[in-house]
């Protein structure tokens, strides 16, 4: 029998939801893999559906590859009683399987036990215990080997359950409480009941245990975490059962009874102790509540009430803070800043415990946000000082990439208001951030379609459905709606796959008659065999877009302030003097009006010296419909620096006068100069020097 890992897997799931051929290309950009390993995961995709009876993968040099749609509709179903024999390991599966097995064992475990639970040979299994010792040293834990007891994992219990929480996240697959259930017996391989580690009747009952718990705190956990959490609390309590405690300092403990997450987690505690018959002291109770209050939710009714609790000032605060510095870095405003705090902050909560109490958080989009919004990665990376100095401990990048994420989506989101769309409704699994920036792709990559709300899957199984059709990040159950499955950061692969088939559904009536018209010129001259599934593709191919959308060229720093808009100056009256002198290349070029200059003013006296970014350094700027009418640069050297306050604070040496046109094309140019600046010396040659040409000299050298 052929095995599928969980590679394979997800590429036959995504090859099922297709409705037509994908390119080698898009699998390639989607799995991020080389074209021989697509070939090597299609030839074992193959060897599985003709043990499962199904017909092989089809490949068309010119189109792709398909699956028939009889074939495809029964994909799902197989995958979910795909037998233990049949799921192979990744080794990241391999490893953290390991560690949720030595970390809840009630009995030893050797090294054939180990091999039997993971399902590979002696050596893979030594090789794979080796590198999880390895790894373990990031959670102050080691691996060892006793005679008596077996490999046993050593440390502190915080840093066990911490290691719990970080490796169920590798493990469980992103699904609906059912399928994850139904697709349990396939993952484990534990002889006795066929879920080995899990038991499933307790852990529907903490999952309505937590159902309860979102009443009681008028939020709604994303779907992910909730499931994460019911397994969490499952192994949780199992190591408190074995009489493994935690242990919270007093100080911690007095804060944290202050909170009304508390007050859930002590009914939580409750109903858990009646469930494994253990009683939960108040330490556990205590450690459940850090866990609530670093929950990711879907929304929050309670949390932009007015509260004493001072957590929630000081989030608020630094939440403000952030925005105002994403604001100066990357020389945009946002006007509806009110509704982007609020957001940010339904965010930055939970994302502070998690840093605080060290929850780490595992993000699979982080590699392609920092890759796609790279600018806005970065800027991210330099307000998140502000939560780092809140928390008290450095953000990860999976942390930053959450954010940054937030951002993207905001900023996707200045321009023109879209027009009248059709009703389509985003169905997302992983939080605000991620369902955001999603949501604003699709703003952004449709004119006439309206995306009328964000659900989780929970809200999409209850609630009737009002749209057109629907757009998911899982594969979804039909109602009576076309479903799409995307990724939940879009590929241009995707956008243009995507832009396909809703225009075939959109323009469907305007379509029938070409359509049929060449349906009929065909059945003049050949037998058609299967109608409805030519009429399906040649709409397709016909209306297929003829490219994808793709971003606007981002302009290199050398490019946007050329050597004519660089201007010396020994000395000038006062900062005014000094926008209106900097500001003169760029009138003179056309790129900006009169009143561009003096909005610039205007901003600097109502919020203070906002533009001075950097000791020496002012970027004054305003809104792009504030009179900009090309992206440019200016730069006025003045050698006997400025104060751009009446108090005769931030003195400033470099004016650097920028005409944005959008919230994004400049970013390039502005982390270029943000890096020139940064480098030892080079402010001080700035300051200093009487020649242009030295100072485009060092423009071009941090262009390339």
């Amino acid at each position: 029998m052929m095995s599928l890992d969980q590679r394979s897997t997800a590429m036959l799931s995504h090859l099922s939801q297709a409705q037509g051929y994908i390119s080698v290309d898009e699998l390639i950009e989607k799995f991020n893999v080389s074209k021989r390993t697509i070939y090597y995961d299609i030839e074992k995709i193959n060897g599985w559906l003709s043990d499962n009876d199904l017909k092989p993968i089809q490949h068309v040099r010119t189109a792709g590859f398909h699956l028939e749609d009889k074939d495809a509709a029964l994909v799902p179903k197989k995958l979910e009683r795909l037998q233990t024999w049949h799921y192979e390991f990744s080794i990241k599966e391999r490893k953290a399987w390991l560690a949720i097995y030595l970390m809840a064992r009630d009995a030893p475990l050797y090294l054939e036990d180990l091999m039997e639970k993971i399902r590979v040979s002696r050596n893979t299994t030594i090789e794979d215990i080796k590198q999880l010792k390895e790894e373990l040293v990031r959670f102050n834990l080691h691996l060892s080997f006793d005679r008596k007891d077996g490999y046993v994992i050593g440390g502190d219990e915080d840093d066990k359950r911490k290691a719990i929480a970080y490796y169920l996240q590798h493990v469980l697959p992103q699904q609906s409480w059912r399928t994850l259930l139904s697709q349990l017996p396939s993952i484990l391989s534990d002889k006795n009941d066929g879920f080995g580690l899990f038991d499933c009747n307790r852990l529907s009952a903490i999952q309505s245990i937590l159902t309860e718990c979102e009443t009681k705190l008028n939020i709604q956990f994303t779907d992910e975490f909730l499931h994460h959490l019911s397994f969490r609390l499952l192994l949780f309590g199992k190591r408190l059962a074995y009489r493994k405690y935690i242990y919270i300092n007093q100080a911690e403990k007095d804060v944290l009874r202050e909170t009304k997450e508390y007050d859930a987690a002590q009914h939580i505690s409750h109903q858990l102790s009646i469930l494994f018959q253990v009683d939960f002291p108040e330490d556990e109770v205590v450690y459940i509540t850090k866990h609530l209050l670093s929950s990711r939710i879907q929304f929050s009714e309670d949390l932009l009430a007015p509260t004493h609790f001072k957590d929630t000032k000081l989030l608020s605060e630094v939440v403000s803070n952030m925005v105002t510095d994403f604001q100066r870095y990357s020389c945009v405003f946002f006007e509806n800043r009110e509704e982007v705090e609020n957001h940010l902050l339904l965010h930055i909560k939970p994302a502070y415990y998690r840093v605080k109490y060290e929850l780490e958080v595992e993000n699979n989009a982080v590699n392609s946000i920092m890759e796609k919004y790279h600018d806005i990665y970065q800027i991210s990376s330099k307000v998140i000082c502000h939560l780092e100095a809140a928390a008290g401990k450095a953000v990860s990048k999976n942390e930053t990439a959450l954010i940054a994420m937030h951002f993207g989506g905001w900023m996707e989101k200045i321009g023109a208001k879209p027009a009248h769309r059709r009703r389509a409704l985003l169905v997302c699994t992983n939080g605000i951030g991620t369902s955001r920036l999603l949501l604003h792709q699709l703003e952004g990559l449709f004119s006439t379609v309206d995306i009328i709300g964000c659900y989780s899957l929970r809200d999409y199984e209850k609630k009737p459905i009002d749209s057109d059709f629907i757009i998911s990040t899982i594969n979804l159950p039909e109602k009576d709606k076309p479903v799409f499955v995307v990724s939940p950061v879009l590929t241009d692969s995707e956008k243009e796959r995507l832009l396909q088939k809703v225009n075939a559904l959109i323009d469907a009536k305007q379509q029938r008659s070409s359509v049929q018209a060449m349906m009929s010129m065909i059945k003049k001259y050949a037998d058609v065999f299967e109608e409805e599934r030519l009429h399906k593709e040649l709409t397709q191919y016909i209306y297929k877009p003829t490219a994808p959308p793709k971003d606007v060229t981002k302009p290199e720093l050398s490019e946007l302030l050329p050597l004519q808009h660089i201007q010396m100056e020994e000395r000038v009256p006062d900062w005014k003097s000094a926008i209106r002198l900097a500001s003169q290349p760029l009138r003179k070029a056309d790129s900006i009006t009169a009143s561009y200059i003096e909005v610039m003013m205007n901003n600097l006296e109502k919020m203070g010296p906002y533009v001075v970014v950097s000791p020496g350094v002012a970027i004054p700027h305003a809104r792009p419909e504030d009179g900009v009418k090309r992206l440019g640069m200016s730069l006025l050297r003045i050698k006997n620096s400025i104060p751009f306050t009446d108090q005769g604070t931030h003195r400033v040496h470099l004016v650097i006068v920028l005409a944005a046109i959008d919230g994004d094309t400049h970013l390039k140019a502005l982390s270029q100069l943000t890096a020139m600046m940064n480098e030892p010396g080079i402010k001080e040659t700035l300051f200093s020097t009487n020649s242009p040409e030295k100072i485009y000299e060092l423009m071009q050298a941090y262009s390339d």
